[in-house]
């Protein structure tokens, strides 16, 4: 935690001057909200949030009448900028060959000039979870802002480590799911094997281990506790094993997929394991998900279990975020629950919720000016800041609409 807020706190402060937004109906992503709001921005951070505010001499005030203002959207499990288009390889850099490649870091492929990352920033995505694909375990994932900017890289911060317990990772490990967990408990117990008896590997005195130096030690921390494990898991089964395996090795694990996870939803609140899913993949698509309902969501939000809401992990998948919320809704999901979900919950779940995921004093800049509710699709972006400074909202559709217009 307090590396994310130190690599965090190394963002450049906003060079514009103070900014008010007025009249507007904010709605903080923390549950609550104000039905005609101020909320005053200054070097980069929220300095003031009310409902009868007066704007510092000089700011530039931008009237919200009639408009929703929200945090900035979170994007969980993204790939944008990792690959352009899925079927041509060279363009692809989500995931490493392997079964268990822990050292691998998607942000290091990460092209943040990819004119997805536009897209996704004009539908009001201010900060992406990157997301290895793969198979046991996948690599580490990277919070990084939406900005385009090439210091978006070197202000990503490192959040999570991913992996699987069915699927690829059941292939990987033997064609067995327990094959796969038999895996996991091997690569953790050699990795705190590693960790204890270093200087005797160096000298090639120990017995032979799981996986290279490289990878062991990029899971020290998710040994020890420290860093979340996300481990895809639709499956009931799958859902209760991950569980087992986390109490069993002191994991802090999150449920990535979660088709029938509300079938554990009392356990998952118990324990306040997290789940990541899409609303509008909540269908029996496979025998892994033959349980799986529309309500998920508010299911488990009903029980009590920390709900992240992610779009699909394609190159243009999270453009669609805010209307895999609105799916969660109307299906009873709460609205602002359900805004929650893709702003301030997944801050929690990645660690960065002292920066960022809603709109209150000292957070960091990252707001949405709505033209109306933006689970809407009729709804548009109207003003994106990202660390208090304005983002461009013109996309590559909108150059080549543009383009069009003017030939005509």
């Amino acid at each position: 935690m307090i590396a994310h807020l130190l690599a965090l706190a190394l963002l450049t402060p906003s060079a514009e001057p103070p900014l008010a937004i007025v009249g507007a109906r904010v709605e903080r992503g923390d549950g609550t909200g104000l039905a005609v709001g101020t909320v005053v921005v200054d070097q980069g951070r929220i300095v003031d949030v009310g409902a009868a505010l007066t704007p510092p001499p000089g700011a530039l005030i931008i009237d919200g009448r009639a408009k929703v203002l929200t945090p900035g959207l979170i994007a969980s499990g993204s790939q944008v900028g990792l690959l352009e288009v899925d079927l041509e390889g060279s363009t692809v850099d989500a995931a490493l060959e392997g079964a268990a490649v822990p050292a691998f870091r998607a942000i290091d492929g990460y092209n943040p000039r990819s004119w997805h990352v536009a897209v996704d920033r004009a539908q009001g995505v201010t900060r992406q979870v990157l997301t290895p694909r793969g198979a046991l375990v996948r690599g580490q994932g990277f919070v990084v802002d939406s900005t385009g900017e090439p210091t978006s890289v070197t202000r990503g911060v490192r959040v999570a480590m991913f992996g699987a317990v069915a699927g690829d990772a059941r292939d990987a490990a033997g064609g067995s799911r327990g094959g796969a967990l038999l895996r996991l408990r091997e690569i953790l117990d050699d990795t705190r094997f590693y960790r204890a008896n270093k200087s005797a590997y160096d000298r090639a005195q120990t017995r032979a281990l799981a996986l290279p130096r490289v990878h062991l030690e990029a899971l020290f921390d998710v040994a020890e506790g420290r860093l979340p494990f996300v481990v895809d898991a639709n499956r009931e089964s799958d859902v209760r094993a991950l569980l087992a395996l986390a109490a069993e090795e002191r994991l802090r694990v999150v449920v990535n997929g979660g088709a029938e996870a509300w079938l554990a939803a009392d356990e998952l609140a118990a324990r306040k394991v997290p789940v990541i899913l899409q609303p509008s993949s909540m269908e029996p698509w496979s025998f892994d998900a033959l349980h799986a309902r529309d309500d998920a969501a508010a299911l488990l939000d009903a029980a009590g279990v920390p709900l992240v809401i992610a779009s699909s992990t394609t190159a243009d998948g999270t453009t669609r975020l805010r209307q895999e919320a609105g799916v969660a809704v109307a299906y009873g999901l709460p609205w602002r629950k359900a805004l929650m979900a893709i702003t301030l919950t997944p801050a929690r779940v990645f660690g960065v919720d002292a920066q960022l995921g809603s709109i209150a004093k000292g957070k960091r800049a990252d707001l949405v000016l709505w033209s109306g509710d933006p689970f809407e699709v009729t709804s548009a972006a109207e003003l994106v800041l990202i660390d208090g400074r304005r983002q461009d909202l013109r996309t590559r559709h909108t150059a080549l609409a543009e383009r069009y217009r003017e030939r005509r």
